[in-house]
């Protein structure tokens, strides 16, 4: 059964939906734009393995909005203070795209709340060269409709429409819908750290991931199929951070766990499993 929460973190109303479960905490962080809904497909499968709490970061869902902060260490730090204040152990951090560099931050930053990640689709490095990528002139032009959509109190239908580049009359799927209401409901200044290339501060991606000492697994597209990592960077990466490994998964796009949910699901499980093998060893 989802159980719905709001709490206030760092003077910011955070929401969150929890879901019952044995063995380890796992919280689940979306990307940017996105929100906890795109995982809830998966819960009824990832609660018989774990307790799920599914966080919709600031600026983002449910959660309220905030007149600047949207770097990876601002999200860093709401987390760090719900793994205290709510979840009140040692959690695994399951975090697609910008949450999986959020979850990295976390690791790194406080070891001793985080017990295990799962990373998916992690951008470290397109970073680096973002102008050259699809995603600039993506999330740009997102930019330069919401500023307005948002400023002129834009409703809900014309983000259907705008979405699914259809009529307010037609009918659409619930996959358009449901990207409609994630942005009406995102903050488009989350936007603005990225596409000036702060997103990460003066972090070095490099030294951030030699932080992290807990078991990692890397989840992947092909970079041919969508996917913002190439080849290299998974292996930089696994060869970075101690006990790291990875999968990659075929046909799909950025959005695993939308375009191929059991290929996700199956890599997650794997990793929960192992994880608890390895906890029972050392306890």
């Amino acid at each position: 059964m989802v159980r719905s929460h709001t709490i206030p973190l760092n003077g910011i109303p955070f929401y969150y939906a929890e879901v019952p479960g044995p063995g380890p905490s796992l919280v689940i962080l979306h990307g940017l734009t996105g929100s906890h809904d795109e995982f809830l497909h998966l819960a009824p499968i990832l609660a018989r393995q774990a307790h799920l709490y599914l966080l919709d970061m600031r600026g983002h869902g449910r959660s309220g909005w905030t007149q600047s902060g949207y770097t990876v260490a601002d999200y860093g730090r709401d987390v760090v203070e719900f793994l205290q204040q709510v979840v009140g152990e040692t959690a695994v951090l399951l975090g697609h795209s910008l949450g999986a560099m959020v979850a990295a931050w976390v690791a790194a930053n406080r070891p001793d709340l985080v017990h295990g990640l799962i990373l998916e689709e992690s951008p470290f490095y397109i970073l680096e060269d973002l102008t050259s990528s699809w995603i600039y002139p993506y999330f740009a032009s997102l930019r330069d409709y919401l500023g307005p959509h948002h400023a002129s109190g834009g409703s809900l239908a014309q983000m259907v429409a705008y979405v699914g580049q259809v009529s307010v009359d037609t009918a659409v799927s619930d996959d358009i819908r449901q990207r409609a209401v994630q942005l009406q409901q995102f903050d488009p200044a989350a936007l603005e750290p990225l596409l000036r290339q702060e997103l990460l501060g003066d972090q070095d991606p490099d030294r951030l991931l030699a932080q992290i000492t807990c078991p990692v697994h890397l989840i992947a597209a092909e970079q041919g199929s969508g996917g913002v990592m190439s080849l290299e960077d998974v292996q930089w990466i696994v060869a970075r951070v101690p006990h790291a490994a990875h999968t990659i998964v075929k046909s799909s796009g950025h959005d695993i766990h939308l375009d191929r949910p059991q290929a996700f699901f199956r890599a997650v499980i794997s990793f929960l499993w192992k994880l608890e093998r390895v906890l029972q060893v050392a306890i």
